[in-house]
């Protein structure tokens, strides 16, 4: 498996990775009901590739995209990013989502982000999890419009929290 930056064009592969990806899935990543795929906008806004308010981290097994992590800054230029994973259905609980967001947390402090945002649901315990297995146990959501909201600074993430290997 190969954990690389976003490159223009991989729109086609997040095209690609939709038939691995469950409803469930979708609708967790977007809080939202989905009917099983991708939004529009949003595929229209990552076609747009890396940018100062938006990048990510892919992995592809094969040259298959089988997950990845993003973050954008909204304003642009804020210190401020919110961060989201998607990780396709027959690769989860596998490490990835973790191994994603490794990677692109040293990419987020290379463009000045200074602070992570995320929102979850109340019932995404591998989310939950994945927030707690990063910046450990001590660090509580506050409850907004329904989610658990997430805020920290990445100065807070202990340093081994950011070891990550190039591939997985």
């Amino acid at each position: 498996m190969l954990i690389r930056p976003w490159r223009t064009g991989d729109e086609h592969l997040v095209a690609g990775a939709e038939r691995h990806l469950s409803a469930h899935s979708i609708d967790r990543r977007f809080l939202v009901g989905s009917g099983g795929r991708l939004p529009v906008f949003y595929l229209r806004h990552i076609a747009a590739g890396p940018r100062p308010e938006w990048d990510a981290q892919v992995a592809l097994d094969g040259g298959e995209l089988c997950g990845w992590a993003e973050y954008g800054r909204c304003p642009a230029g804020s210190t401020a990013a919110d961060l989201a994973v998607l990780v396709a259905d027959p690769w989860q609980r596998t490490g990835l989502a973790t191994v994603l967001i490794r990677a692109l947390v040293h990419r987020m402090v290379a463009a000045g982000v200074r602070t992570i945002q995320a929102d979850v649901s109340g019932g995404n315990a591998a989310s939950k999890g994945l927030i707690r297995a990063l910046v450990g146990p001590g660090w509580s959501p506050t409850y907004e419009d329904g989610l658990l909201h997430y805020a920290f600074d990445l100065a807070a993430v202990p340093d081994e929290q950011l070891s990550v290997p190039l591939s997985a």
